[in-house]
This record gives structure tokens, sequence and C-alpha cells, in this order.
């Protein structure tokens, strides 16, 4: 948003928050909001403001000033009922339900400010959080090395500072992928003052938090986004069919090594799987997605690259906990059951 805009809805934050000062808001303070809603200088995002606070602070308000306020909503500004979401109404602003383990422990939705995408979209950007889709987050990754601008390209900001994201989805026999947009506000689960799922190495910035918070709201809520493939990531993604081919000590070294080269020189975007029961390796995570950002042969032997999505806890003892390291393919395969990855265009 722009600095007017900003100015604004800080102005308008405040006023809101000031009839909150009591910790009730009554039915006088309700009909004076109503009041500057409708004496024809309600700015859209006075609406954006109005809707969040209706719905972070709904335990606070007197019941009949919240049921005026929702009437409000529902008959008199469709716009803004669409913001807010209202049962009924169309709602182009989705806010998917946080994880049931999320809501029992108090996460709640929080505005955050920053900016979009700090120094570029990076492969350490991405950070999983509570939420168990390390399939995703590491695809958002792999992708941000080999081709950060088509993640660029696939997030629009818009006027009134929601942000829009463009899928991709295939059914079954279809050839070419139709494009899904799903936009989204800045506001994300947040609990003991930090982000509940994805979070970002600079805590100004917000891509990473916007493309899971808009998967999410895809498919479903972000419950529905616990467990999955990075190859339904990658597609959903870039609209590239993915490929596959499974690795392990019962694989031949030479032949995994060789499509490795060919998938990471090709530019492809690349995830690797681990063992579903403990990994020989010492520090991979069991059942677990890694970007796999490369491969090399040095000293005679040969190594592979990858990234955990957490950000941290890896194997060796490079003297960055970042979680990015190297290791032999001999571990490697030990370590992993699958790669999967998209061919980019």
């Amino acid at each position: 948003m722009g600095s007017k805009i900003l100015r604004q809805g800080d102005r308008y934050k405040a006023k809101l928050e000031k009839t909150l000062a009591d910790g009730k808001v009554t039915k006088q303070e309700a009909t004076a909001i109503l009041r500057d809603a409708k004496d024809g200088h309600f700015a859209e995002v006075e609406a954006h403001y109005l809707s969040s606070f209706v719905s972070i602070n709904a335990k606070k308000f007197d019941p009949a000033a919240h049921q005026k306020l929702l009437d409000f909503v529902k008959t008199e500004m469709v716009a803004f009922a669409q913001i807010a979401g209202e049962d009924g109404l169309p709602t182009p602003r989705r806010q998917p339900a946080m994880t049931p383990d999320s809501q029992k422990n108090g996460a709640r939705y929080e505005a955050r400010s920053g900016h979009l995408v700090v120094n570029g979209m990076d492969l350490d950007d991405a950070v999983q959080g509570q939420v168990g889709d390390c399939y995703f987050i590491a695809s958002l990754a792999s992708l941000a090395k080999v081709k950060p601008e088509l993640l660029a390209k696939a997030i629009t900001t818009n006027p009134d500072g929601t942000f829009t994201v463009t899928f991709f989805e295939r059914e079954k026999g279809q050839k070419t992928p139709t494009p899904v947009k799903v936009t989204v506000d800045a506001t994300f689960p947040v609990r003991y003052g930090g982000p509940e799922y994805a979070s970002a190495r600079s805590s100004q910035e917000l891509w990473p938090l916007v493309f899971e918070k808009a998967f999410a709201a895809w498919k479903g809520g972000f419950d529905a986004i616990e467990g999955g493939m990075a190859a339904t990531a990658l597609e959903s993604l870039t609209g590239v069919k993915p490929e596959f081919f499974p690795v392990g000590d019962g694989v031949d070294a030479n032949q995994v090594f060789k499509r490795l080269q060919a998938a990471c020189g090709s530019g492809a975007a690349v995830v690797a799987l681990s063992k579903t029961w403990d990994p020989s390796e010492r520090g991979v995570v069991s059942d677990h997605a890694y970007s796999l950002l490369g491969v090399e042969e040095r000293g005679g032997q040969r190594f592979v690259q990858l990234r955990n999505p957490w950000g941290q806890r890896e194997p060796g003892h490079d003297g960055r906990d970042d979680g990015i390291f190297t290791m032999p393919l001999a571990t490697f395969l030990t370590s992993f059951a699958t790669v999967e990855f998209a061919k980019l265009p």
C-alpha cells in the first residue's frame, strides 16, 4: 500500500483501538463507527481494518453491538462483506482455518507489516512452522533457487494491500492446467508473538507467508495441507507436470547421480523425500521433504547438497545451523527414498 493509504489505515486503526480502551464495544460506539462508514468517505482500507477488528475482537463486543456491525456488513456494504467473508456472500479474501492444535493453543490471526520481498526471493527465505507442509516449503525454496522470477510472477500486490497468488490445477486427462487465483490479506496466525506457520529469515519479508496462506485457503485450511507430495506442490506452483524416481541403498548409485545431474543441470526445481523410517544418517529427519540444491564431484567423491525447510537441523558440522548441508552420495542413498522434480520452461 502507498504511504497515503498506510497513514489513513493507521489513523483508522487507532480510532478502532480507542473504542476498545475499556475492553468492550457498546452499541453507542458501534453506531459511531457505522456513522463514519455511512458518511460517504468510507474507504476500502477502512473496510479492511474494520473487518479484521470485528473478527479478532469478537469476544470483546457487547453482543448487540457485534450483531449491529455484522448486520451492517451484510446489508449495507457488499464489498466490505466480501472482505469479511460472512456466510452466504462471496469471499474473495479467504481466511483459512488454523489447525485444531493451533486453535487450542491460542494462536490467532494478526496483521503483519513488512514488504512482500526483501533483497529478492532466495532459497533460504522460507522457513517451515507448526504445520506439516515441508513438501510445500521445500518446493518454494527449490523454485526460489532456480527460477525466482516464476514465483514473483505468481504473486500480485493489490491496491488495497491484499495479495493474489496464482496456482495451477490439472484435472484428470487435462493437458493444460487451469490457473486458480486466491486472494488473501496480510494477517497471519501468530502465537507467543511469533508466526505460527511459515516465516521468513527477514522479519520484514512476507512472500513465504503469503504463498502458504493462499495455498491453505485454496485447499481448505491449514489442516488440509498437513502432509503431501512435493510433486503436487511443484505442479500447483508451476503448472508443470512433475517427474520422480526412487533412490535408496538398493538403487544403482551411478544411475542416480546421472539423473540428479541431469535434473539439476536442466534448471529443474528438485525436492528429495527422506525415508519413512529412521534414515541411516543422524540428523536427517524421517519422512521429511528437503530441497535438493545440487550435486558435485570433488576429490574423487560425489556429493549432494540439500536444505531442510525448518531452516535448521542438519547432519554434519559446517558451523552454520541453517538447514543447508552437503552429504556423500552413498549416505544420501541410505537416507532418502524419492526424488521429485519439475523441469521449468
